[in-house]
């Protein structure tokens, strides 16, 4: 009869051990990957495993992408001393949650973190390079120079013969033929103005009227005009100077003008014993 009641205690022994797990056990059961992932981080995270929880919060952001999450794994590198990769993950969880309450704390925590690597990195960074004074050379002594000899003393200045005592005129002559040359470069100037005329003026008027073509020819004309007046005066002048030249030189000098005539052009030749 006593085996009865110590039977009878076991079994609503059990029954109250399964009543107490059995919540739990269905919890479980209807708990996503992502949430296990969570939950293990938690742990991971309490017992201060940091690596771990960075490793378990990874995975259930790949399975769910909280920004939650982020913000888990951005403590756990903070804790695990990774100021790094601490200020990435607290800026991806800004981000993905641009309202999070949090948001003071948050960027609070980077600013505290980039001043420390700020002067983490000062601290670290090698000293300036002093260079080595260099002693500076002492300037070299002045070459000895020998003094030069004397130049010999150079004979009296000869003046030379003026030219124009010995040929006067001369320098007229030579002017005059200038002069002449550049007249007779006007002429032919305008000799080859107006033939260039001529044929626009022809151009103009063969076939189908052309104004531009009578415009230029007309403009040419007025270039050609131009051409034989300063030529013919340019060529008078040195014609003129080219004979008061000869005249003061005493000698026998013949000049002489050909007219030139040609089909189209006109023109004067100037020729003589110089």
């Amino acid at each position: 009869m006593q085996s009865l009641p110590r039977t009878l205690s076991t079994v609503l022994g059990l029954l109250v051990v399964l009543l107490v797990c059995a919540p739990a056990a269905a919890g479980e059961r209807h708990r996503s990957p992502a949430e296990a992932h969570y939950s293990q981080g938690m742990k991971q995270y309490t017992l201060g495993h940091f690596p771990e929880a960075i490793e378990e919060f990874e995975k259930a952001y790949d399975l769910k992408p909280e920004p939650i999450f982020l913000f888990n794994i951005a403590q756990s590198h903070r804790n695990n001393k990774n100021a790094e990769r601490a200020m990435f993950f607290y800026r991806r969880y800004l981000e993905a949650e641009p309202r999070a309450k949090n948001r003071a704390e948050v960027e609070k925590r980077i600013k505290e973190m980039e001043k420390s690597l700020a002067e983490e990195r000062e601290r670290l960074a090698p000293p300036p390079v002093q260079p080595v004074p260099v002693a500076p050379r002492p300037p070299p002594p002045p070459p000895v120079v020998a003094p030069l000899p004397l130049p010999p003393e150079p004979p009296p200045p000869v003046a030379p013969p003026t030219t124009s005592a010995a040929n006067p005129g001369h320098g007229l002559r030579i002017a005059g033929i200038v002069v002449g040359s550049v007249g007779l470069a006007g002429i032919g100037a305008g000799i080859a103005f107006g033939v260039y005329q001529a044929n626009l003026h022809d151009q103009a008027f063969r076939g189908t009227f052309d104004q531009t073509k009578l415009n230029s020819s007309n403009t040419f004309e007025t270039i050609e005009f131009i051409s034989f007046g300063v030529g013919g005066a340019a060529l008078a002048t040195g014609i003129v100077l080219y004979i008061v030249g000869a005249s003061s030189s005493g000698h026998d000098q013949t000049v002489s003008f050909v007219p030139l005539l040609a089909p189209g052009m006109g023109g004067i030749a100037l020729s003589g014993r110089l």
